[in-house]
């Protein structure tokens, strides 16, 4: 069976609005995930990553604390963060990693519940999407029905950085440190997407997924 937006009751009550947190590690494909519920699927989306970097802007809300933690070694002559400088910074340093996350992360959930409020009262959206690489450090879990792990094989998504953001291996090297492992992610969340195969069958695992959550 598919799923089909069109006859869905969802839209008469904007409490049954869904709220799917979709994670794993960077390259694995969470955002094709996400591109798909948003296309086929009626959900809105939302990326913890790009919500941290508005709000780490001169005007955001964590860039005072941010700066007064790491100093202006971190800005650039504009006075905006130089966030090629920082990641060097955090991902060298296990305690400034958490540090970052300390100062960015509980302010990005703020972020998120107040958007999530924000939809259900506008009731026109069937699922509402969290995309994050940090489900299990940050808590965005905490605000999901139910999470899914996109995983992929480790030399997929190595091969996808090198090609779409032009990575090294030294730069891939230190985010894959830096994240949850396969293990962590598969023992803290049951719902798993397997993208190591063609769109279709990903598109498939989607939809089984959806229809049971139905």
């Amino acid at each position: 069976m598919i799923y089909d937006p069109a006859h869905s009751d969802k839209k008469e009550n904007n409490n049954k609005m869904k709220i799917i947190g979709i994670t794993g590690g960077i390259g694995s494909g969470k955002s094709l995930v996400a591109k798909l519920l948003e296309d086929k699927y009626n959900a809105y989306v939302i990326n913890t990553d790009e919500i941290a970097r508005k709000q780490m802007e001169p005007d955001g809300i964590s860039y005072p604390g941010v700066v007064r933690y790491f100093g202006d070694e971190i800005l650039q002559k504009d006075g905006k963060i130089d966030r090629v400088r920082l990641a060097q910074i955090v991902f060298a340093d296990k305690d400034k990693l958490l540090k970052i996350n300390e100062l960015t992360h509980p302010l990005v959930l703020e972020e998120v519940q107040h958007k999530i409020s924000e939809k259900r009262k506008e009731g026109t959206t069937d699922y509402f999407v969290i995309e994050t690489a940090l489900m299990i450090e940050s808590g965005y879990d905490t605000a999901c029905d139910e999470v899914w792990y996109v995983y992929a094989p480790e030399e997929d998504r190595r091969s996808r950085l090198k090609r779409d953001r032009n990575y090294t291996d030294d730069k891939i090297d230190a985010i894959f440190a830096s994240q949850s492992k396969e293990e962590d992610f598969r023992r803290k969340f049951s719902k798993v997407v397997e993208n190591d195969g063609s769109k279709e069958n990903l598109e498939e695992q989607i939809n089984r997924l959806i229809m049971s959550i139905q």
